[in-house]
């Protein structure tokens, strides 16, 4: 599958929409739609699960605390908007904070499930205005949960067991950076999304690892 990359202007920061290019209906079957840390924004037609009780959230679970509350390969599509900046680098467990919510979220999607990320792009001052934020991310971040992409790059002595492949890469940028010129809006954008589909056969494999 080829990776779709776009850029939208005037989407305005925390309110992104769904898009549904990367996301394929299959019919006949009970999907489980998941919106982690979803807080006061749940996504229509989603489970809500927040450490906050909000009236959008359906689960009050603590995303750090692990396992989360859904069977393996359960859920079809996980929306995670403005959280994956705030994950603790390291865990009380020791553990990578990143990767062991990655591996997680692995764990819980049905193959050819998907995740979809929306954080502030790297190079935007969002990314660094909140002190809250203990993360940049940009395209780069989610190779490392790619198997084909770490044993190409010789990296796959990392013991991290996802096997994700991008399939859209959306930017938005704020209206006022429309008129400026390509060089300038990639040192301004705003908001980034990410769409990622858990491997097929190898799903399987790694979920019984």
């Amino acid at each position: 599958m080829s990776l779709e990359t776009k850029t939208e202007f005037g989407t305005a920061r925390q309110m992104i929409e769904a898009d549904g290019d990367f996301s394929r209906r299959i019919d006949d079957v009970d999907l489980v739609r998941v919106d982690l840390a979803c807080g006061k924004r749940k996504k229509e037609g989603f489970i809500g699960v927040d450490k906050v009780a909000t009236e959008k959230t359906d689960i009050v679970h603590d995303l750090m605390v692990f396992p989360w509350p859904f069977k393996d390969d359960e859920v079809y599509e996980f929306n995670c908007e403005h959280f994956v900046e705030h994950i603790p680098m390291t865990l009380p467990s020791g553990e990578n904070g990143l990767i062991r919510f990655m591996e997680e979220a692995y764990r819980c999607l049905m193959p050819g499930g998907t995740i979809r990320f929306a954080a502030p792009y790297y190079t935007s001052i969002e990314a660094w205005q909140d002190p809250t934020h203990v993360r940049a991310i940009s395209e780069r971040t989610f190779v490392y949960f790619d198997r084909k992409a770490m044993q190409a790059a010789d990296l796959d002595h990392y013991d991290i067991k996802t096997n994700f492949e991008a399939v859209s890469r959306i930017y938005r940028l704020h209206p006022e950076n429309e008129a400026y010129s390509d060089e300038r809006r990639a040192d301004r954008k705003g908001c980034c999304c990410f769409a990622h589909r858990a491997g097929l056969a190898e799903r399987r494999i790694v979920a019984g690892d």
